[in-house]
């Protein structure tokens, strides 16, 4: 019987120690499964936050994108108006010049321009003017107070004179479409149709 003792003692102690090994192996089986799950979702999160950040990324250039189109159609649209508003003022200005060139008062207008042409000092002037501003001739003659030759020209279709110095091609320009243009630049500093 004692070879039974020995045996079941031994046995116990077998178990014993195997059951303590069975243990480790299962603690150590738990602690990598542990660890991997744990790197996975580490891992997991990883991807997760790069790929929300990649998807935000998009998300906010989209929206750069269509705030930039919209921005650019919006002052296209600003420009058109205003080009459109130029137009129609500068229109009615160039019909307005028309209607004074027609009146009694554009004769006196003439002349001043030729008087105040005069204080150039011109040697060999000709002044050009319209033709149908000819008949002035001999009262801008007169307002220019020096001689000067008074010639129709094709290049003022509104009104005004321009006098050139023949000697030195020196040019004073006293159009009403030269005054106009000077208008537009004054106009568009001065309007506060600026785009921005």
């Amino acid at each position: 019987m004692q070879d039974k003792d020995i045996y079941l003692s031994m046995k116990a102690e077998i178990e014993s120690i195997s059951s303590k090994e069975v243990e480790a192996i299962n603690a150590e089986v738990k602690k990598m499964e542990d660890e991997a799950l744990s790197s996975m979702q580490k891992e997991a999160k990883k991807d997760a936050d790069l790929r929300l950040k990649q998807e935000l990324e998009e998300i906010h250039q989209e929206a750069a994108t269509q705030i930039s189109e919209t921005h650019t159609e919006r002052t296209k649209k600003l420009i058109a108006k205003r080009d459109e508003y130029v137009s129609e003022v500068f229109k009615n200005a160039k019909d307005e010049l028309v209607a004074f060139t027609k009146s009694s008062d554009y004769k006196d207008y003439l002349l001043k321009q030729a008087k105040k042409a005069s204080e150039n000092d011109f040697e060999h002037a000709v002044m050009y003017v319209r033709k149908e501003d000819l008949k002035f001739a001999d009262d801008l003659k007169k307002a220019y107070g020096k001689d000067v030759a008074v010639e129709a020209s094709d290049e003022i279709t509104l009104g005004g004179l321009i006098l050139e110095n023949k000697e030195d091609a020196l040019v004073v320009n006293e159009t009403l479409e030269f005054a106009l243009e000077n208008q537009k630049s004054w106009f568009a500093n001065n309007s506060g149709l600026m785009i921005k």
